[in-house]
């Protein structure tokens, strides 16, 4: 009898659980007002309503060249606490960079990533890739956009294992992101099974939030309160290099100029002082020399002359 009551006790304790899964976004750009889509705070459960509209609102402005929609079935929010970082070293990387990051530790119910996959192939003209391995996604060869359905196998149910399962999945994220030749990315990551997850009280969550929310140092850290473009240095307007050189020829001819000798200019003659000296002189010499010559020569055969008529 009392093994029955138990029995009973559980199925109904799990019939009155909440099903839920968990929800993390990041874009490398920021999408001002994602927050408000939201309820808060965000370990409130949400709706996938919510959250549906809060993904729209991020694809809207088609600020990324890659969507990534990441189904890993059967995790939760205890797969993606602060103490589990070390299975998503890859995944922290990309958090860090992003300029609008969400996590949600509950949904009530699943998303529905065909309607959003659809959505972002309407809005951003994207191409649509469905990968298993990363072998899945070719490589670039343009630069049109692309939204990408990872589907992972389903978790275990624990242990090494499970682990081993997550840092997997983080390395298949890393793979395929890898391929794109732009870092403009959205990532999603979430589950299409629900998970029965028992109420948790307020004052537990707010006494030990590392223990609930998804990656709290990171989502949650204080200088993410203020919305800031942290990769504004990627999206600044460049002005453009004008050549204001002159045309070739133009310039052929006056350098032309420029190299032509003018003997009767004065900066020449300033620049040369010294020289002009010298060559003066020596000219001056050889005038004398030469006059004295001639004059010696002329007085001889004047001599000479006399000399005959005698």
């Amino acid at each position: 009898m009392i093994f029955n009551c138990s029995v009973v006790f559980f199925l109904i304790a799990a019939a009155t659980a909440l099903q839920a899964v968990p929800f993390l976004f990041a874009s490398h750009k920021l999408v001002p007002g994602l927050k408000k889509e939201i309820l808060q705070p965000n370990t409130r459960t949400q709706d996938p309503v919510q959250v549906t509209n809060l993904i729209k609102k991020a694809v809207t402005e088609c600020s990324s060249d890659v969507y990534v929609l990441m189904n890993v079935p059967g995790i939760t929010n205890g797969d993606m606490i602060a103490s589990r970082k070390g299975e998503w070293r890859h995944l922290q990387n990309y958090l860090h960079m992003a300029s609008s990051v969400v996590g949600l530790p509950w949904i009530e119910g699943t998303l529905d990533l065909a309607f959003l996959e659809q959505y972002v192939i309407r809005t951003c003209k994207a191409d649509a890739i469905h990968a298993y391995s990363e072998h899945d996604v070719a490589d670039y060869i343009d630069t049109r956009k692309r939204v990408i359905r990872i589907e992972t196998s389903p978790l275990p149910e624990g242990g090494p294992a499970r682990h081993a399962a997550l840092a997997e999945a983080d390395d298949l994220l890393r793979k395929i992101l890898r391929k794109s030749p732009s870092p403009h990315y959205t990532i999603v990551i979430t589950s299409d099974v629900v998970v029965p997850v028992h109420p948790v009280p307020d004052v537990a969550i707010a006494s030990s939030p590392r223990s609930f929310e998804l990656f709290h140092d990171v989502v949650n850290d204080p200088r993410r309160e203020e919305e800031v473009e942290r990769n504004a240095y990627m999206y600044q307007d460049v002005e453009p290099f004008w050549n204001n050189a002159p045309d070739s020829t133009e310039l052929y001819l006056q350098r032309k100029k420029n190299d032509e000798v003018h003997l009767f200019r004065s900066e020449l003659w300033q620049k040369n002082e010294k020289l002009v000296a010298t060559v003066a002189m020596m000219v001056a010499s050889l005038v004398i020399i030469q006059t004295l010559n001639f004059t010696k020569w002329l007085k001889n055969r004047i001599l000479q002359n006399k000399t005959k008529l005698a």
